[in-house]
């Protein structure tokens, strides 16, 4: 008898932490069960969040219209997702629940970080390659193609006259500026005018394509650099061309003042890019390699002509250890 009492002690200690186990387990589960058939949990307010490209007004609209009067223990993540995925800029929502009447939409949007040109169309794309949306032609009203073109502009609009765009069909060499180590010394004679040069598009097709980047999208105003890409475009996809990808990493490296003025990014199918700026910049930045120093000595030099009193209107950064650029600082 003391052997089958004592075997059987193990057991009954065991109870109370399976009781304990399952009560633990179950809570949770039956409030939620109540929660969700109560009238205690009905929705009478939404707060929203992190709206800055959609107007929230416009987000939290969606969202009473929706789940206004809903348990709020029934309106899951997915749910508000799917109400907002006809706004475009929003790329994602999370949402929490403020007891008893309260629901909260955490907000994420695309950045747009500039406009893409493709087969013809203009698009809205962030910052990490996802394609935002088309832009929208104007209307054919004069009027109304005015007033769409008018607010929030923020920088002229570059010129879309193509010859004056691209310089003159001579370019002058561009020069070393002065008190920069290794800024162009050694160099060929000829090597600033081949520089500059190769800044130039070479045919009636690149011309076109280059003044239509210059111009921006029909209507809308200029505040975002340009790119051109030939890959399928669709929007609500993330376009995985590369070059794309190199010009946004590229855009995103360069200060923020320099960023707001930058009208174009130009690569070339070989993989050389080149920057132009709405002030008539044009900037040589070769390939992707480099990124860090380059920026560097694109930024030194501009301050150097920026203490000098005088516009760079071209500089090579190609090589950043050793820089060309114009006009001559003396």
């Amino acid at each position: 008898m003391t052997r089958k009492g004592g075997a059987n002690r193990p057991r009954f200690r065991l109870l109370p932490t399976v009781l304990l186990t399952v009560a633990i387990l179950g809570l949770p589960t039956a409030v939620y069960a109540w929660g969700r058939t109560s009238s205690s949990f009905v929705i009478h307010s939404i707060e929203v969040t992190g709206a800055r490209q959609v107007p929230q007004r416009r987000v939290e609209r969606l969202l009473r219209r929706d789940y206004l009067g809903h348990n709020l223990f029934t309106v899951t993540t997915g749910d508000v997702r799917a109400t907002l995925a006809s706004l475009r800029y929003v790329a994602s929502a999370s949402v929490d629940r403020n007891f008893p009447d309260t629901l909260r939409v955490t907000v994420t949007e695309h950045h747009p970080a500039a406009y893409l040109l493709a087969a013809g169309s203009w698009y809205v794309l962030a910052d990490d390659g996802h394609v935002i949306c088309a832009v929208e032609p104007p209307a054919k009203s004069g009027k109304a193609a005015a007033g769409a073109a008018a607010p929030g502009a923020t920088s002229p609009a570059p010129s879309t006259d193509a010859s004056s765009a691209l310089g003159p069909s001579t370019p002058p060499q561009p020069a070393a500026a002065s008190g920069l180590p290794d800024v162009a010394s050694g160099l060929p004679d000829d090597a600033a005018a081949q520089a500059t040069a190769a800044s130039l598009p070479t045919t009636p097709a690149a011309t076109r394509r280059l003044a239509a980047l210059l111009a921006g999208p029909p209507g809308s105003p200029p505040r975002l650099p340009r790119l051109t890409t030939t890959a399928r475009v669709r929007a609500g996809a993330t376009l995985g061309d590369p070059g794309v990808t190199a010009a946004l990493r590229l855009i995103a490296a360069l200060p923020h003042e320099l960023r707001g003025e930058l009208a174009v990014v130009e690569t070339s199918p070989q993989g050389q890019t080149t920057l132009r700026f709405v002030n008539g910049l044009v900037a040589v930045w070769g390939d992707g390699d480099r990124l860090p120093a380059k920026t560097l000595a694109l930024r030194a030099v501009l301050d150097r002509y920026g203490s000098a009193g005088k516009t760079c209107t071209f500089i090579d950064v190609s090589i950043p250890d050793r820089v060309l650029a114009r006009p001559v600082l003396k």
